[in-house]
């Protein structure tokens, strides 16, 4: 199982502008959870998968807009790549490190 346990800061390059999450992520099993704090507050993932080294979680954002985030998210040691997609927008890249 890859390590996405701990805290991450990721940064989504949206069509509006960088916004930046921290998350808190736990593994059991192929089971995420954990929590995404951004501009509004904490968030709590919803969906969350781990096969190998992706993991897939969604975040339902309340502001700006309500909207859904897909995150599809491949851990390779103390960095994570992916991208989210929100709605019928083109998918955002995802870029974090781990810091702890």
């Amino acid at each position: 199982m890859a390590g996405f346990d701990g805290r991450w800061a990721i940064e989504v390059a949206t069509l509006a502008g960088s916004r930046r999450y921290d998350l808190t992520l736990s593994t059991a099993g192929t089971a995420l959870t954990g929590t995404a704090v951004g501009a509004s507050g904490p968030v709590p993932i919803r969906s969350g998968t781990v096969t190998g080294d992706v993991a897939q979680f969604v975040l339902e954002l309340a502001a700006p807009l309500p909207t859904s985030l897909v995150f599809r998210l491949q851990v390779v040691g103390d960095r994570v790549t992916g991208t989210a997609q929100s709605g019928p927008f083109p998918p955002s890249n995802v870029l974090g490190t781990r810091v702890a």
